[in-house]
């Protein structure tokens, strides 16, 4: 039985051009026909195809259903499987960690409206944190994000595991991305001058920073407020540059004044 490579097509549901392709390439090899040198494909040329297109389907390119099928079959086929095999696996690990990094921020979103004013103490997980720039209010300078780091963290796949964070200090704000350290070493990633940030219990709050441009410093106040009321101590000011709990300088003399005054009040929590 011979069939002419229209009728192929449709029995594989491949384009004609494919087929031609397969026979570019050297994989298949139809017979011709002497009076007209159409092409003829028999029996066991559509079961080639059928294959070809079943070795495709396992990811194994031109080139390699070629090498597959002149030389070392089974070493090569079994190979290629394990290495496919290893692929898959890597891409579950990161659907598993997209999955997760995805339903926590469906849940930050839709409790944030319910957490604001609210303060919990949390176990803020450690961070890697990549420098962007400084400003003040609305005025911004230039951004200062390394080449090496611009390309580790703009990208659609990375993008999502980024947290936007700012510090507020004397009279101007630092501006970071972070990153959770398992995100890191699960995506392998290693930026330049990063800062690090240790895994600590903070206190934290939800703040309406409201539009841009007005945001007022004095919200921090009431963070100031809930530490006293709440009868904390303060016992050490850890990595006061880059904590997304710590309090900024301005915020540390204010509190420094008022354990003078009220060194008597506090007890641990």
């Amino acid at each position: 039985m011979e069939y002419k490579i229209g009728e192929v097509s449709k029995i594989l549901n491949i384009s004609k051009e494919m087929i031609r392709y397969y026979e570019k390439q050297g994989i298949l090899k139809p017979s011709r026909k002497e009076d007209n040198n159409y092409r003829t494909y028999s029996v066991m040329d559509v079961f080639l195809l059928m294959e070809i297109i079943r070795y495709q389907s396992i990811h194994f390119g031109i080139k390699d259903i070629s090498e597959l099928l002149n030389e070392h079959y089974l070493e090569n086929y079994a190979q290629h499987l394990y290495q496919y095999y290893q692929e898959i696996d890597q891409d579950i690990i990161k659907k598993i960690l997209l999955k997760e990094r995805v339903k926590e921020l469906a849940e930050r979103i839709e409790t944030c409206k319910f957490n604001l004013g609210k303060y919990w103490v949390k176990n803020v997980p450690a961070y890697q944190l990549v420098f962007l720039t400084n400003g003040k209010g609305d005025d911004y300078d230039k951004l200062q994000i390394s080449i090496e780091n611009r390309n580790l963290l703009f990208s659609k796949e990375r993008m999502v595991y980024v947290e936007s964070m700012v510090l507020f200090e004397k009279g101007k704000e630092t501006w970071w991305y972070g990153m959770e350290e398992r995100y890191i070493e699960s995506l392998q990633l290693s930026f330049k001058d990063e800062k690090y940030l240790k895994k600590q219990l903070c206190l934290c709050t939800m703040i309406d920073m409201g539009e841009i441009g007005c945001f007022n410093r004095n919200q921090l106040e009431n963070i100031l407020n809930e530490i006293f009321s709440s009868c904390y101590e303060i016992l050490i000011w850890m990595n006061t540059e880059c904590s997304s709990a710590s309090l900024a300088d301005s915020v540390k003399n204010s509190i420094m004044q008022r354990i003078r005054r009220q060194n008597d009040a506090l007890c641990k929590a």
